[in-house]
């Protein structure tokens, strides 16, 4: 789950690039994982501390490669994840699913993506890494119970202003497609095959080489990334699809959708991305992925806000560009598809990409295309009584 005010700019990525490079890194951290973990299981034979050299070894690599070994890799479900799993599992047995099909339906529709095998090897050697120590016998454990995963203890409800609003007919699930309505912080979301009705289709249109300097552009309304630049063989041609805000307020410009605090999708105007190439995309603790944030310097459409939405919206804090899960949605920022992060990331740490202008309508409609939205699902209602 991605957050506002998340410390977007802790830890500053160490930049890697190249097949070589990124092969040798990994298969470095294989062989220092392995060889420690021997050593660590070696001491834990002797009542003496672990080897000071061992532990100082694995510090000194992490500190050497940082963020970049966690850049693709994402091993575990997200937070909002884990709390999406447990409200389809409940939403499922409303339905009439058993409580064993409908975990085994929430567990098979909301996962982690998948790994490169490059972060299969790091997460192989990480179990490696892990010290072996010897530790007194203790009673036998009892037998693992399947449970159903524990409600986030952060819960909120929706305010006033947003309480009666539907999410936009573009983004409801399509006519024929069996859904599930799940609650997730005091708001209803529809869920199909464990994923939010609607979603991108994770396309990419390549931004040409020569074009070595630009801004994104972004539209709230239709959810498009685009090129601004002064070049009009270049100007607003397509990069990607991203969604920005959750729920009833998803790329909806609504005044009180723009003032609401992790709801809301970004407001319309400029952002800067931070001080300093190399740290533009950084491992977000918090958000437990890579992560680029962005810092609104103007806002625009004033004209549009009363004074206490003005005064909301300049107080949400800072929004980042960052990886959509699936099943998750975007708070306030700009959620793509893994291609398609993977793509605007690079034209992040590149250089190449030095800023983002966010509009309410579309600014280039002559050149602007259609967005990409999934309307088909395989979800089937009838599924949950077999």
């Amino acid at each position: 789950m991605i957050e506002e005010n998340s410390g977007l700019a802790l830890g500053v990525a160490t930049q890697m690039t190249g097949g070589k490079i990124r092969s040798l890194l990994f298969a470095g951290l294989a062989a220092l994982c392995a060889s420690v973990g021997d050593g660590l299981a070696q001491e834990a034979k002797t009542p003496s501390a672990p080897s000071a050299t061992a532990a100082g070894d694995i510090a000194n690599f992490f500190g050497q490669v940082g963020d970049q070994i966690y850049e693709d890799c994402i091993f575990e479900l997200s937070q909002e994840q884990v709390e999406v799993q447990q409200a389809l599992i409940e939403a499922y047995v409303k339905q009439g699913a058993t409580h064993v099909l409908a975990r085994q339906l929430a567990v098979k529709q909301i996962h982690p993506p998948k790994l490169s095998p490059e972060c299969e090897q790091m997460r192989s050697s990480s179990k490696l890494a892990a010290p072996k120590t010897v530790a007194p016998p203790s009673a036998p454990k009892k037998a693992p119970v399947a449970a159903l995963p524990k409600p986030a203890a952060e819960t909120s409800s929706p305010t006033v202003a947003l309480a009666d609003k539907k999410v936009l007919p573009q983004w409801d699930c399509a006519p024929g497609i069996d859904y599930v309505t799940i609650q997730h912080k005091g708001y209803e979301r529809k869920l199909t095959d464990g994923e939010i009705c609607s979603p991108f289709d994770d396309v990419v249109r390549q931004v040409p080489e020569s074009l070595k300097s630009f801004r994104f552009g972004y539209t709230i309304r239709t959810g498009r990334l685009f090129v601004i630049a002064d070049d009009p063989q270049f100007a607003g041609k397509t990069i990607a699809w991203a969604i920005s805000g959750r729920e009833a307020c998803r790329n909806n410009p609504d005044p009180d959708c723009l003032a609401a605090r992790a709801v809301g999708p970004l407001p319309p105007g400029q952002y800067a991305f931070g001080s300093g190439k190399e740290s533009r995309v950084s491992w977000g603790p918090k958000t437990k992925r890579m992560v680029a944030g962005i810092y609104l310097t103007k806002l625009w459409n004033r004209e549009k806000f009363t004074p206490a939405q003005t005064a909301a919206i300049l107080a949400r804090g800072n929004i980042a560009i960052h990886v959509r899960l699936k099943g998750e949605m975007s708070e306030a920022c700009l959620g793509l598809g893994p291609i398609g992060w993977a793509y605007v990331s690079s034209l992040i740490k590149d250089g190449r990409a030095n800023g983002v202008n966010v509009y309410i309508d579309e600014p280039y409609p002559q050149v602007a295309e259609t967005p990409p939205i999934v309307r088909v699902s395989s979800f089937s209602l009838s599924s949950l009584f077999k």
